[in-house]
């Protein structure tokens, strides 16, 4: 018998009835003295298939817990859900986030979330069924500003941002519960991406000249669009003398390194001449934040009938190089991911005739 700690929660062990049983407490110093009391009590022989029988306290001056254990518990269950995401903001200016990414959660959370939220009403105190069904049914009805039903990724993006925010609450000791826990996340279908090389020269045709140049950039590097990649790529990434580009992915806190083809790399050279500011993307000799709007316009101007993405670009470079043979290790790294397997599963079937060599390396019997 006795208290340890595991994954920072205080647990205490015990046989009873010839076999090891594991009790957890939770965090902080509250629990270890809960711990404490729950080992003395084992040791009393007043636990019956884990159950105290009994004052726990007996042995103990009744001053101690009453103490350590009320004004942290009053503490804990006091704690609002516009509480906790306003330190959990604070948390992510702390680990360096984007600006764009902690305003955008800003807007979401008064806009979106408090207002139809309980927020008087104290986290420890809310549960899945009361509480977070309707925030999720909620956002399933038809936006009041568009009119059109959400997509089961917004959905999910909204209910991640709760975990986390719940989470974080639960980490820093200042909650015990995690009402999304309860949450079965619903799988979203796979995006077909239609983009072809010759779709993607129709757009560049019809696009501003920052635009083009943003895709050309993106399909030759395989960034991730947006700020966490391709628009904060500065020319201080490129290794002239090497031929490669140093890429930070802000998304995974990572940096990865592509090799430059020596066509690209002079036209690299060129734009740099040209160049009014450190970023490789730019307009008007300052940093573009957005490209999607312009973007949208030059598809739709160039005829494109189907959903186009920027990110598509990203996907068009993995697919490009899969069907033409190309390692998938190789491109798994030149991706960013984290593991082959997740680029295997993402992009497997674009590798025509995969299975049928694969197959035909058996020999005769």
């Amino acid at each position: 018998m006795g208290v340890y700690k595991r994954d920072e929660r205080w647990m205490v062990y015990w046989n009873e009835n010839g076999k090891r049983h594991d009790k957890s407490f939770g965090r902080g110093e509250h629990a270890r003295l809960q711990a404490e009391d729950f080992n003395l009590a084992v040791k009393e022989k007043r636990v019956i298939n884990g159950v105290v029988v009994g004052n726990i306290f007996e042995n103990i001056p009744v001053a101690v817990p009453c103490q350590v254990s009320l004004p942290e518990q009053s503490t804990i269950t006091a704690v609002t859900f516009s509480e906790i995401a306003s330190k959990y903001l604070d948390h992510l200016k702390a680990s360096g986030r984007t600006v764009k990414h902690i305003k955008n959660l800003s807007v979401l959370l008064e806009n979106c979330f408090l207002p139809i939220i309980d927020c008087k009403k104290p986290v420890d105190s809310m549960t899945y069924i009361d509480d977070m069904l309707p925030f999720i049914k909620y956002f399933q009805q038809p936006s009041s500003r568009t009119g059109k039903p959400r997509s089961q990724t917004t959905i999910n993006r909204y209910c991640d941002y709760m975990d986390a925010i719940f989470n974080f609450g639960i980490e820093n000791e200042i909650t015990k519960v995690n009402p999304m826990s309860k949450r079965k996340k619903v799988k979203k279908r796979p995006r077909d991406v239609k983009l072809t090389v010759e779709d993607m020269k129709k757009i560049m045709s019809f696009a501003e000249p920052h635009v083009c140049w943003a895709m050309e950039v993106c399909f030759n590097f395989g960034t991730r669009s947006g700020e966490s990649e391709l628009l904060s790529l500065q020319w201080d990434n490129i290794d002239f003398e090497k031929s490669t580009v140093h890429i930070y992915a802000s998304k995974t806190k990572t940096f990865r390194t592509v090799p430059i083809k020596p066509s690209f790399l002079e036209k690299l050279k060129i734009m740099k001449e040209k160049a009014l500011c450190p970023y490789i993307i730019e307009y008007n000799g300052k940093k573009v934040t957005t490209i999607r709007k312009s973007f949208n316009n030059a598809c739709q101007k160039a005829g494109i009938t189907y959903s186009v993405r920027m990110y598509d670009l990203r996907h068009l470079f993995a697919t490009t190089l899969l069907t033409n043979n190309a390692d998938l290790a190789a491109v798994s790294k030149l991706m960013g991911h984290s593991t082959v397997k997740m680029t295997a599963d993402t992009y497997y079937h674009y590798l025509e005739g995969e299975k049928e060599r694969a197959v035909a390396l058996l020999p005769e019997i």
